[in-house]
């Protein structure tokens, strides 16, 4: 079987091979913060387009060389999936991989408007934000963007956007950060792909779009995030 196969397979009730998508899809999402942002973007780029026969060699040995963690369970499913390809027994430098279960801090700081709207309105902006009603000037058509690339699927319950910063950078070096959470069973890589590339469109290098499961146990980057993010969208409540 060939990673397009895979792909392919995907978007079919084959269970086996869902959760396989499922599990790299979360893998990534515990990279997020902690990997350079192109390599997790690039990253699920290859996961939605089914580019699955090189990506267990590309994130163990990105993994490896930059003594970025992978908890063990994920450690074996990157061995499961290069075996399942017929690609060998261990993925690149995967014995020099650091395996650990518990998911470190990044040090990343989060807000739910421009470091100059912040600058300016002192403590009058919350440390979150709804404006899924009034925007007050404080989205833009990127986010339209991203909220309607989102939307355009089943499932969506609520999109937000924080801007993150740091660790140690100055603060004009703010980034969006796109949160969507889905309902299970939803293929949260083909959303997240789909988000990309509204943004790629809209000139946004290295786009990070975080698409989770409700119930979900994230981690404590996405959890710090969301609290201070922008709600931009909620799904109607009739409308689950």
């Amino acid at each position: 079987m060939t990673g397009g196969d895979m792909a392919a397979e995907s978007r079919e009730p084959d269970e086996a091979v869902r959760r396989t998508f499922e599990g790299l899809h979360r893998l990534l999402l515990r990279l997020a913060g902690r990997v350079p942002d192109e390599f997790v973007s690039h990253a699920r780029s290859m996961l939605a387009e089914g580019d699955l026969d090189y990506l267990p060699d590309a994130l163990s040995g990105a993994t490896a060389g930059l003594g970025v963690s992978l908890t063990m369970a994920d450690a074996e499913l990157l061995r499961d999936v290069l075996q399942a390809l017929g690609g060998g027994e261990n993925p690149a430098a995967m014995e020099r991989t650091p395996i650990s279960d518990v998911i470190p801090e990044t040090g990343h700081l989060f807000a739910p408007a421009l470091p100059e709207v912040l600058a300016s309105a002192g403590t009058s902006v919350p440390a979150a934000l709804d404006l899924e009603g009034d925007l007050g000037g404080l989205t833009d058509l990127t986010d339209d963007l991203v909220v309607d690339a989102l939307i355009e699927h089943a499932g969506v319950v609520a999109v937000w956007r924080a801007w993150r910063f740091g660790p140690g950078e100055p603060p004009q070096a703010w980034r969006r950060v796109y949160l969507a959470e889905v309902e299970p069973g939803i293929p949260a890589w083909e959303l997240t792909m789909d988000a990309q590339r509204e943004l790629v469109q809209m000139r946004v290098a290295a786009p990070q779009v975080e698409v989770y499961w409700s119930g979900d146990d994230l981690p404590s980057y996405h959890r710090r995030a969301r609290t201070a993010a922008t709600l931009l969208w909620r799904r109607p409540e009739d409308a689950s």
